[in-house]
């Protein structure tokens, strides 16, 4: 089988969030194509409704658009055994389900009243619906399945449009179906949910932004029932508990509380002082990108208790007089021994370190203030201005003044 068309065109589906289920021969796995709701609702459901419309009504060169009376969407693509040589027979392929846009309290309600479920079965759905994907474009979703697929397939593609009138296809009457005593119709959606939650904080307490936003964007497609009629504040409340989870993913980076406590306070002021969903959105994009960036810059992981500390002091103390000796007698061991273990750890040495940390603070200074260079020297620790110079150069390739000319200009 030529699986690495079929893999690619599923990898491209996946990538807009949206399940993707090669149908097997047997037709096996079809309780999944509607992320297992009726199979976990009824005791009863067989699904040949969309079995023989598979078998009879789907044709290679159209895409079906199957609208289900759930209002889940579900596109049903037969691709011909000449696109697979040396395939012998069709596969088809199931996209979705997705819907239009999120469904209301009282439009479930209505849904449930027409299938005959009971009340107690609202919360349930309701968590169902927030875990199914809703395309920010729809039509736009639906444009990049017909090219990929016009381009894969070497067949061009037309969407046929189905209504739905009794659910995935001729559904039973509700009347005739079994519902199964307590159906926990949201449970695996929601395992799922705190899943991708949980590799996304791994990622963020390793530092690692591109695997972290990767499933920050999947986690964001999990919608979670509103607790408030007010969509700011229900967004607010989403982005302090956010705040909260990334600022404990960080502290098991083994990143100082002082540093953690510094960013999350800036990000709550923000949350709570946003007035429109743009300015959340700017600041959600942020989240990530700079508790990522905290655990890369100041995670202790690998250091010994003996390097933690040099550590730390040097970046709460870095004004003070700071010496190999210093740190040497504060820590009771040589300084040589000293010298050895911090290069071993960090692959630097430690009056490099010193001067990093200065430097990174004199970069401040030199942007918001105007305080001579001298001063500026003094307040990062530098006792001699022209010693202040010789470093940042080294490390900046300009000197303070030259750095603070081309800000300025910027």
């Amino acid at each position: 089988m030529n699986t690495d068309i079929l893999n690619l065109f599923s990898q491209i589906v996946q990538a807009h969030h949206v399940n993707c289920l090669q149908v097997e021969p047997d037709f096996s796995n079809l309780y999944k194509a509607d992320m297992e709701l009726r199979y976990k609702l009824y005791s009863d459901y067989d699904y040949s409704g969309l079995e023989y419309l598979i078998q009879q009504g789907c044709h290679v060169g159209e895409i079906i658009k199957l609208t289900d009376d759930f209002s889940l969407i579900l596109y049903i693509i037969r691709i011909g055994r000449a696109s697979l040589s040396p395939v012998s027979r069709d596969v088809v392929i199931l996209a979705g389900p997705v819907l239009e846009t999120p469904p209301t309290i009282t439009q479930i309600q209505r849904t449930m009243a027409r299938k005959k479920l009971p009340d107690n079965l609202l919360r349930e759905l309701q968590a169902f619906y927030n875990n199914v994907p809703v395309p920010a474009d729809l039509k736009a979703f639906e444009a990049t399945i017909v090219t990929i697929a016009d381009n894969l397939f070497g067949v061009d593609h037309t969407f046929r449009p189905i209504p739905g009138e009794g659910g995935l296809s001729l559904e039973s009457a509700p009347d005739s179906l079994h519902l199964n005593e307590s159906p926990t119709i949201a449970m695996s959606s929601i395992e799922e949910r705190y899943e991708v939650e949980e590799k996304m904080l791994d990622a963020i307490t390793c530092g690692n932004q591109d695997k972290a936003s990767r499933y920050y964007t999947l986690f964001k497609t999990y919608r979670i029932t509103p607790r408030t009629d007010n969509a700011l504040v229900n967004r607010k409340n989403l982005m302090i508990i956010f705040n909260t989870l990334c600022r404990k993913s960080v502290q098991k980076g083994h990143v100082h509380p002082v540093y953690i406590d510094d960013l999350s306070t800036r990000f709550a002021v923000r949350i709570n002082q946003a007035r429109s969903m743009s300015e959340l959105d700017a600041i959600d994009n942020e989240m990530v990108h700079k508790y990522c960036l905290l655990v890369r810059n100041h995670s202790m992981k690998n250091y010994s208790q003996i390097i933690q500390r040099c550590i730390t002091y040097t970046d709460f103390h870095y004004a003070e007089p700071l010496t190999l000796a210093f740190f040497a007698d504060m820590c009771h061991v040589t300084k040589s021994y000293l010298s050895a273990l911090f290069k071993k750890e960090t692959g630097g040495n430690l009056t490099d370190y010193i001067h990093s940390v200065r430097i990174r603070h004199s970069l401040l200074l030199l942007n918001s203030t105007t305080l001579p260079v001298h001063v500026v020297a003094a307040g990062c620790g530098f006792t001699d201005v022209n010693y202040f110079i010789k470093i940042f150069k080294r490390i900046h390739g300009v000197s303070p003044k030259q750095y603070r000319s081309q800000m300025n200009k910027e």
